[in-house]
């Protein structure tokens, strides 16, 4: 039995049902990983041991005749960004190279108590800081479609192990487009929740307000049973949302006929590669298959940079400089280090300028989303760049004007609004697209149900990197 094309939840049935032990389970992907995770670098701290202690205490459990969760013994990842109690956390930065954390983060308490096994830690960008999955301590994250091209940032070591059968599920985490645009560079479902639906503690204050923790899968239902285990509130975490938390894998049943739904090629500003856009409006048709009313309309946001590195990069600096010792700039990553002197230009009134626009922006999205149910558009302006570019460097062949150009997905990580990225399809040289899901606020009830529906007219699950079915070779 091939364990690795499984979903997570037929794995979980299985594990349930005794007809495959979830030590068996654990040991098969370990030997995945032993395989092609050196060509691919996607997982950079591997957990083995307690993996399968994990899946152990399942099995036993099992045995004595307990009734456990749908996810029970299936294998995890968790971003190398979040703390693991005992497991080494780099944040991606060769300053951590051997930090080893003494608590776990809420939503590890929370997968561990579940029964997940975790096999280990995914590679981020150092402190996430750009859309490319590549650092100086463990090197680049390839995209297991074309090994040359970047699985995006800052999951894209999560995003690249589901997509390559390394493990069914993964952890990452959002703060402008984080766990969306790897999910789109490597062809995988990925779901930046309502901010605070997911608990973030310990917190780095850097993207205090903008964060949001996700489950990257193959599947839909995966990622939601995955966000079922770690929603929920928690003290610690101020800025958590209060329960009760709706069931996301139920909200996966039933139609979408009679939403209301638009669809535009960019969110108002920056330009968009024809073939991108050609894929996802194909895509956002699909909809209106599936019995919704789809109209081409957009809330015409200006480009939100300003305010997005007006929030970020002053908590992000002073974050580096209380937590790092003296010096520390000669190891940043260079595109990080540049961060430093913008921060010495901003003024206190920049700063509060920022937080103006960000509410402008919060109530031109929400205003927007009373009149439609869910806003489709492209995830990133351009197809996934090539490995060591922060992004794309041109948009239909003109050169990009700001970073931050090509991504249609920060504006969402300043409102909050949840948002998901589903497969939209491949470009002539066989590289993914994703078609991004805005829902209303709190709203990741319709998000998922309208993910699903659109997975079941146009599944991809089946569809397969070449890499992950040759284990061990590099093509």
């Amino acid at each position: 039995m091939e364990l690795w094309k499984l979903t997570a939840l037929e794995l979980g049935r299985l594990i349930a049902r005794r007809e495959v032990r979830a030590v068996e389970v654990v040991t098969h992907f370990l030997e995945r990983i032993e395989a092609l995770n050196p060509t691919i670098n996607a997982i950079v701290t591997l957990d083995a041991d307690g993996a399968l202690a994990a899946a152990r205490a399942v099995d036993e459990r099992l045995d004595r005749g307990e009734t456990l969760g749908p996810l029970a013994g299936v294998p995890v990842t968790i971003k190398d960004l979040t703390e693991t109690k005992g497991l080494r956390t780099t944040y991606g930065s060769a300053l951590l190279r051997d930090h080893v954390p003494d608590v776990d983060a809420v939503l590890v308490e929370r997968l561990r108590r579940a029964g997940l096994p975790i096999l280990g830690k995914t590679n981020t960008p150092e402190f996430g800081g750009k859309f490319d999955t590549e650092n100086r301590l463990f090197g680049a994250t390839r995209n297991p479609w074309k090994l040359d091209h970047s699985p995006g940032g800052s999951s894209g070591g999560a995003a690249a192990q589901v997509a390559a059968g390394l493990g069914p599920i993964a952890h990452g985490n959002d703060g402008g487009g984080s766990i969306r645009v790897p999910a789109s560079c490597c062809g995988v479902f990925g779901l930046k929740p309502q901010f605070g639906r997911v608990p973030f503690w310990p917190r780095q204050d850097s993207w205090a307000t903008l964060n949001h923790e996700g489950p990257i899968a193959r599947s839909v239902r995966d990622a939601a049973a995955l966000l079922d285990l770690m929603a929920g509130p928690d003290p610690r975490d101020p800025y958590s949302l209060p329960g009760p938390v709706p069931s996301f894998l139920a909200a996966c049943e039933g139609d979408v006929r009679g939403l209301r739904v638009a669809w535009s090629p960019t969110p108002g500003y920056g330009r968009v590669d024809p073939e991108v856009q050609a894929l996802c409006e194909a895509a956002a048709r699909t909809f209106e298959d599936l019995g919704c009313h789809v109209e081409e309309a957009s809330a015409g946001l200006d480009f939100p940079a300003e305010a997005f590195l007006g929030i970020i990069v002053p908590r992000m600096v002073a974050q580096l400089e209380r937590d790092l010792p003296p010096g520390f700039v000669e190891q940043l990553d260079p595109m990080l280090a540049v961060f430093l002197p913008y921060a010495d230009q901003l003024s206190a009134r920049d700063v509060a300028r920022a937080e103006f626009a960000r509410l402008q922006l919060y109530d031109r999205v929400e205003a927007f989303l009373q009149r439609y149910d869910l806003w489709l558009l492209p995830v990133m302006a351009a197809p996934p760049h090539r490995s060591g570019e922060f992004g794309p460097t041109e948009i239909a062949g003109q050169p990009v004007e700001s970073p931050l150009e090509p991504f249609f997905t920060f504006p969402f990580n300043l409102t909050g609004h949840p948002a998901a990225s589903v497969p939209a399809g491949f470009t002539r040289d066989g590289l993914p697209v994703g078609l991004q899901i805005v829902g209303r606020r709190f709203a990741e009830t319709t998000v998922l149900r309208a993910a699903a529906c659109y997975e079941a007219a146009r599944p991809w699950a089946d569809r397969w990197p070449e890499i992950a079915q040759q284990p061990g070779k590099s093509s």
